[in-house]
């Protein structure tokens, strides 16, 4: 079907999704971000969300429509969510400072949110005003074009990505490219669901959650006759949520030249798979995999291949003035202004969020928010600290960080002191200290419990815990979760994983609670050593004990685990999982007994007593 995605707005101009897709290439080579803004989808936006809201137009037709434009509805009637893609995570000053604009004039609760698929957020924002915040993103390179939808989503890159003292070669320019390619693509504008992909220039060390992604690209060189060659080792169908699977390994070695014809390829064999469409619910690309086999799957991209003519991927990947980076001078001289008084608790954040560059003299801060949340001020603060200390780029991470890049090694006490003065400033980026979570009931419609506000409290429980938060196989352990089966907090992968759930109390009332999975893994190791953890079955903790099983979990390793050496999942592997379990379904019994309008019946952060409400979510249009 013929859309118009993009118009002049003095002549109304019908274009195809091919002549779009086209337009949107030629406009890439003078954009000022990857994904080039097009002021006719914006008119095209407001037109029709007028028709939809005067009733003119049936929710069915214009919601695929606005999710293509990034906007995404809410649990809240009459607001939306507006999601920006981050390719690769990157974001300017320039950026920073829009989106500090837009916190503080759009957004109610006055903040941005980083996902987990290193997206930034804006919630309860009106349909009517959506338009005008896409077209301010607009003007400083950033873009919601295809952020939600059937659609390929937000492409995942390494914080380290050309910093990494173990990288094998920076993929950026290929992940510029790819996303360039795919976005407005006719090809990829209705799939049977959404398409996840990932970009990673270390094999060694895995920063992007490879195995779970749709599609990864991993850098290699290989030597062809005597000559270094670059290319990927290519890792395909990896997924969560209530079928978890991790990516299998397509092809060792793909030469540079034909990546973009194999991604091609593959979403040609996607969105082809009609049987996909039967069931929304079922129409991730591992579930094809999983029905035909990694076999037949490899034999059907590459029928695809031999229809496919090279495409050169170079006019794509022109991204240096937009990726430049200009480091400040490291002298190795000047004072780090941290106070004496204050050294100590400058010393603990820098061990556990500064990281060494390869870049002699320059450093890798990583910036933990609380939840991944920014207020207006602290992206405006951000964006001063952008300027002065370091190359004038950061990265949002799926960790729900943001990583500031090029600092130069006597400038770190000086970062410390602005971020300190942000409330940016807690140590433990990297650690059990850093929670992740997705938004939960806060503003999902799929969310079953407030796994935000759960978040909140682990982390208060993890941060009370002196000695114990200092061993360091207890830093070691990741602690994610997410407030239903979908795994948007990738709990799947997490040590300790959590997702929402719900269990009747003595007399019937609900009690918000979660699921427990114990022993999933990345980031530490190959993509081929992830893990997806192990469902503790028929145990449901209310989610008012989640923060003290978390405790009482963490103790259970430490004083029974072999040695200090002894990593958490290593000590499940060696113990099982009978002795966690004991301790999390001890917690679960306290709601057969739980007195009616105890504290158990409401949800963290809320008022109410707790209610199971789940709406039609718009993952699946």
């Amino acid at each position: 079907m013929e859309e118009t995605l993009a118009s002049d707005t003095q002549k109304a101009k019908q274009l195809t999704p091919k002549e779009v897709h086209e337009q949107s290439l030629e406009l890439s080579k003078s954009a000022s971000g990857i994904i080039p803004f097009m002021e006719g989808e914006i008119v095209r936006l407001e037109e029709e969300s007028a028709k939809f809201e005067s009733g003119e137009q049936d929710n069915a037709e214009f919601t695929p429509f606005r999710l293509r434009q990034g906007v995404y509805g809410q649990r809240q009637a009459d607001v939306q969510m507006i999601r920006i893609k981050l390719p690769g995570g990157r974001v300017t000053p320039e950026a920073l400072d829009v989106l500090s604009d837009i916190s503080a004039n759009y957004a109610p609760l006055h903040k941005g949110h980083i996902t987990t698929r290193e997206n930034i957020q804006f919630h309860h924002i009106p349909l009517s005003e959506c338009p005008d915040v896409i077209r301010m993103l607009g003007e400083v390179g950033l873009s919601t074009r295809e952020a939600c939808g059937n659609t390929v989503r937000n492409v995942v890159g390494s914080p380290s990505a050309g910093v990494c003292e173990d990288e094998i070669f920076d993929p950026t320019p290929y992940l510029a490219a790819y996303v360039r390619f795919g976005v407005r693509n006719p090809l990829t504008q209705s799939f049977p669901r959404k398409f996840k992909t990932a970009f990673t220039g270390c094999e060694s060390h895995d920063a992007v959650a490879a195995a779970i992604q749709d599609l990864t690209y991993v850098s290699q060189i290989k030597n062809i006759d005597g000559q270094p060659k670059k290319g990927f080792k290519v890792f395909v169908g990896g997924g969560t949520s209530i079928m978890p699977r991790l990516a299998k390994p397509l092809y060792e070695f793909l030469p540079e030249e034909d990546y973009l014809r194999l991604a091609q390829a593959i979403w040609t064999v996607f969105n082809n798979a009609e049987s996909l469409r039967k069931n929304r619910m079922m129409a991730r690309l591992k579930v094809l995999i999983d029905r035909i086999g990694l076999d037949e799957f490899r034999d059907l991209v590459e029928a695809e291949l031999s229809q496919i003519g090279p495409i050169d991927p170079s006019p794509y990947m022109d991204i240096t003035d937009l990726q430049r980076e200009r480091p400040p001078v490291s002298n190795g001289n000047g004072s780090n202004g941290v106070s004496s008084n204050e050294q100590s608790e400058f010393n603990k954040w820098k061990e556990s969020n500064v990281f060494r560059q390869k870049q002699e003299g320059y450093f890798l801060v990583y910036v933990k928010p609380v939840r991944g949340d920014l207020t207006a001020e602290q992206f405006k603060g951000l964006a001063t600290i952008l300027r002065s200390f370091t190359g004038g780029r950061a990265s949002a991470t799926q960790e729900q960080n943001l990583a500031l890049r090029w600092v130069p090694e006597e400038q770190l006490g000086k970062l410390w002191v602005a971020l300190k003065d942000l409330g940016l400033a807690d140590p433990g980026a990297l650690t059990i200290a850093n929670v992740v979570s997705c938004p939960g009931t806060d503003s999902c419609k799929l969310g079953i419990t407030a796994s935000m506000g759960l978040a909140k409290a682990i982390g208060e429980e993890v941060n009370s815990w002196g000695e114990l938060l200092d061993d360091n196989g207890v830093k070691k352990i990741r602690i994610k979760m997410s407030g239903c089966p979908n795994g948007c907090g990738l709990h799947h992968i997490a040590n300790i994983g959590f997702h929402g759930a719900a269990v009747k109390g003595p007399e019937g009332q609900q009690i918000p609670s979660y699921e427990l999975f114990l022993g999933g893994n990345y980031g530490d190791n190959q993509v081929e050593d992830s893990r997806i953890g192990s469902r503790i079955p028929k145990v449901k903790v209310p989610a008012k004990m989640v923060p003290g099983v978390v405790r009482q979990i963490t103790n259970y390793y430490k004083n029974e685990r072999s040695d200090e050496s002894e990593e958490f999942n290593q000590f499940l592997d060696r113990v099982g999982l009978e002795g966690i379990t004991e301790v999390a379904s001890k917690a679960a019994e306290v709601s057969e007994t739980a007195e009616p309008g105890s504290d158990l019946y409401f949800d963290w952060e809320r008022t109410n007593a707790y209610v199971l409400e789940r709406g039609e979510g718009e993952c699946a249009v």
